[in-house]
């Protein structure tokens, strides 16, 4: 992070949320270089939520912060792709969804590839205990 992807967060609440409170959140979570947490005078924080795409399209439900669940939208901006998911997503998702939105240099296609040897195997729950036998 900080190279080739970097994550902007901004605030729903700028009249709130100072730079300094910002700080103070992304260091109590420990995030490092290539993600920002912006904020900024009310009307540029809605336009710029707006512009991005950040908005429902019934005002009803668009003044109602709650139902803001947060997403996640990424880009490949050389190739014109964009693509979201909700931030609670799986953190496996996520990454896999960067993945395929950056292709490693001079690979051919569409999808890049993730470190799986780091990656937690997921629990199936299979013991084992019945492959090979019939039923």
């Amino acid at each position: 992070m900080g190279k080739d992807v970097f994550f902007y967060s901004f605030t729903l609440e700028p009249e709130n949320d100072s730079p300094q409170i910002l700080a103070d959140y992304a260091n109590r979570y420990g995030v490092g270089p290539g993600w920002l947490f912006l904020t900024g005078n009310p009307e540029d924080m809605e336009l710029l939520r707006q512009n991005l795409g950040f908005a429902w399209s019934d005002p009803e439900l668009d003044g109602d912060l709650t139902n803001h669940i947060g997403t996640v939208k990424m880009a490949n901006e050389p190739r014109g792709w964009w693509g979201a998911a909700p931030s609670y997503s799986d953190p496996l998702q996520i990454a896999r969804l960067l993945a395929w939105m950056a292709p490693e240099e001079g690979q051919r296609g569409t999808i890049g590839t993730l470190p799986m040897d780091h990656l937690p195997q997921e629990d199936t729950g299979d013991t084992g205990a019945d492959k090979g036998g019939s039923r």
